[in-house]
């Protein structure tokens, strides 16, 4: 081979080497850039849904990249696992209430509770029941149904309710009537009967089988068992459609 030819040669070979190490400079590079963009998504992925899940108290996962674009979210609370959906700027769409959140009666409105007791004559105390804290709402509306009929059947005071419709025994701002508290109005009566209840809820009386002390006092020894059932069972129904609302 001449000289010309060798150095034409060399000169191929060499212009191949540098194509070859040009090109692996781009892929390494193009590689690099893929790898951090992905662990980058990684943690965008990982990262940012539980932060805004913990705001809510909750804690979640992301079900896979495709429930992430849709906007899918699956959360965790102690009754189970539900999805929720988020919208893009990670607001709530539908927020799930978890445990006890569900007590607290900010979400218990004026027209569930009508809906509940139709119209009965308990149906002007709603707006003053609806303040309530939930258990304590739904024991006002569970034992006056079991008690009067929801004041179809309450003491009352020269032709004039009493606005007693719990068997509340002790006195009201018109003293008694039939051996009952007789109030002066529907808010006087959601006020004191109210915080009885709340005082009993708050030392764990919680629940309408507990709740027997309002029908029973500190013992239900002389009362019919039969009738001690039958009034759980009564204040039961009607407080689990309040607690359920």
């Amino acid at each position: 081979m001449g000289i010309f030819a060798q150095d034409k040669a060399k000169n191929w070979i060499e212009g191949k080497v540098q194509t070859v190490l040009k090109d692996n400079k781009i892929s390494i590079l193009t590689f690099l850039i893929i790898i951090s963009g992905f662990f980058f998504y990684n943690q965008l992925s990982s990262i940012s849904p539980r932060f805004f899940a913990r705001c809510y108290g909750l804690e979640g996962r992301i079900l896979n990249e495709k429930d992430w674009i849709a906007g899918i979210f699956e959360v965790k609370g102690r009754d189970g696992s539900k999805k929720i959906e988020m919208e893009k700027n990670y607001s709530i769409k539908n927020k799930i209430v978890l445990g006890n959140e569900k007590d607290n009666t900010k979400n218990l409105t004026k027209i569930q509770l009508h809906q509940i007791v139709g119209d009965a004559p308990i149906g002007e105390m709603v707006p003053s029941i609806t303040k309530l804290d939930r258990k304590v709402a739904a024991f006002v509306v569970g034992i006056a149904k079991k008690e009067s009929d929801w004041g179809r059947h309450a003491p009352s005071q020269g032709g004039k309710t009493c606005y007693n419709y719990w068997g509340y025994k002790g006195s009201g701002s018109r003293g008694t009537s039939m051996g009952y508290a007789c109030f002066g109005s529907p808010e006087e009566a959601i006020n004191i009967v109210g915080k009885r209840i709340e005082t009993l809820v708050s030392k764990d009386i919680n629940e309408p089988k507990k709740m027997l002390v309002w029908k029973c006092g500190s013992s239900c020894a002389s009362h019919d068992p039969d009738g001690v059932q039958k009034w759980v069972s009564d204040v039961s129904l009607y407080f689990g459609k309040v607690m359920q609302i």
